[in-house]
């Protein structure tokens, strides 16, 4: 009897261990993804306009469906600037309104604007330990080796800790650098005019 109850307790000890691993995102996991289907809660319907792709005609959306997704029931991430200058702007808050399940270990994600995968992050902060489906988020962003471009486009991503579901996007942000220099030349063309 009492190695049966070792056994069980090592199977849920190993489950909770398992569901721990996947609340926080890690490095080491680079060929796990946590969400099967990325593009299918990456977007919005507002943030693409009703176009028929056939002829450019805009048509109008079709309300008569029972089981289309209002505004009030889904997730929602939010960022308080569109355009970030290093060292001059204030810091980026992000709110969130998730309708889904959430728990401790969700966690928001900062991206290059076209990462599909959840493991390559650029930061990472854990959202809270209260649970809420509400709440925000203060977020800094500092010069780092992946701002080296004078612009560069990221967005922020929500994900449950539990499934690793993406529950929500931000809109992109465009991140300035101004100690990248616009125009430089090229690192041929300085070590030919050095030698000279």
């Amino acid at each position: 009897m009492l190695l049966h109850l070792c056994s069980v307790k090592n199977l849920y000890q190993n489950r909770f261990l398992g569901l721990a691993a996947m609340a926080s995102p890690s490095r080491s996991s680079q060929n796990r993804r946590r969400c099967k289907d990325p593009a299918r809660y990456s977007y919005n319907p507002e943030q693409f306009a009703n176009v028929d792709i056939r002829n450019g005609a805009i048509i109008p959306r079709s309300t008569s469906d029972t089981d289309l997704v209002t505004s009030d029931s889904r997730s929602t991430l939010m960022v308080s600037n569109s355009i970030y200058a290093i060292g001059q702007s204030q810091d980026i808050v992000i709110c969130w309104d998730i309708k889904e399940e959430v728990d401790a270990g969700d966690w928001i994600g900062m991206y290059l604007i076209d990462e599909v995968l959840s493991e390559n992050f650029l930061d990472y902060k854990n959202r809270g330990v209260n649970g809420s489906h509400k709440g925000q988020i203060v977020w800094k962003i500092d010069a780092s080796s992946y701002f080296v471009e004078p612009e560069t486009k990221i967005c922020f991503k929500y994900y449950h800790g539990v499934s690793g579901a993406l529950r929500a996007t931000t809109p992109s942000v465009t991140v300035k650098n101004s100690s990248v220099p616009c125009h430089q030349k090229p690192a041929s063309d300085r070590l030919n005019w050095d030698s000279r």
